[in-house]
């Protein structure tokens, strides 16, 4: 057996949900500089998402068997698949495999935020959450805002976990499509018919701020930040950062908790 890691590596050069998924027995940002560096590669590779593992060649294989379906060119290590459907395999292949430490290892950003609630947003001041698509300034509406305005907002390596982010919680309940507001301000918000919003996503050009109502799941790895009453933000008292493939997955149960709790006010 060969211990190592299999890893997810995203270009911004290439086309969306376009993964270069493998294995290495050094580690997965050694990998991506060795792929960055080769002839003909427009940009650096960033790592996504990676997991240590007792036999990385076995996993590999397991992995590319799972995801063959989804291959891409002539490269047997790329793939044009959902970021989610990845990480569910990785995950399963690791699980049968077996994981050599419990912390993933995942590419953060590299330089800390000062203020993860406000750091790197427009609007520095407490303020109310936005309530539609257009806000006047000075008497002069601002243009409509559409979900790609936010994407091209922020960067390459954020830009597919904003698009997992939303796909997962329009996939909770039907409903959600037709209470998703893309407001200016680099904001997504979601409500109920009738109701007020009870998530919103702010998105900065490194990391994605997802914001809700408070919820009984247990914040095992501390990342989940309390929002100060004094910043307006109402009945959103909780909020996550999102970096990488990771906090996606963290942010997940506590997404969904918030959503029961407002369908089961709306029954």
């Amino acid at each position: 057996m060969t211990e190592g890691y299999i890893y997810i590596l995203f270009n911004p050069a290439y086309r969306a949900n376009q993964y270069k998924i493998g294995m290495t027995t050094r580690t997965p940002e050694e990998r991506a500089l060795e792929v960055s560096s080769a002839t003909g590669v427009p940009q650096s590779f960033e790592v996504l998402f990676s997991k240590r593992v007792a036999d990385c060649q076995w996993a590999e294989r397991l992995v590319h068997q799972r995801l063959a379906e989804y291959r891409s060119g002539s490269d047997r290590e790329f793939f044009q698949v959902s970021l989610s459907i990845a990480i569910d395999i990785l995950n399963d292949v690791t699980a049968e495999v077996g994981l050599l430490s419990e912390k993933t290892a995942v590419q953060e950003p590299s330089y800390r935020m000062t203020d993860p609630v406000t750091s790197g947003d427009i609007d520095l001041v407490p303020r109310k959450p936005s309530l539609g698509p257009t806000r006047k300034r000075q008497g002069i509406p601002e243009a409509p805002t559409c979900f790609e305005d936010h994407i091209a907002y922020t960067d390459a390596l954020r830009q597919p976990l904003l698009r997992e982010v939303r796909d997962r919680i329009l996939a909770i309940d039907g409903r959600l499509h037709a209470g998703e507001t893309v407001t200016p301000r680099q904001r997504i918000a979601y409500k109920l018919t009738g109701g007020t919003n009870f998530i919103e996503i702010k998105v900065q050009r490194s990391a994605i701020l997802v914001r809700l109502p408070e919820t009984s799941v247990v914040d095992r790895a501390g990342k989940v930040r309390k929002i100060p009453d004094t910043h307006g933000w109402g009945r959103l008292k909780d909020e996550i950062r999102i970096s990488n493939a990771s906090d996606v997955e963290y942010a997940l149960p506590f997404i969904e908790a918030a959503c029961r709790t407002e369908l089961k006010n709306f029954e």
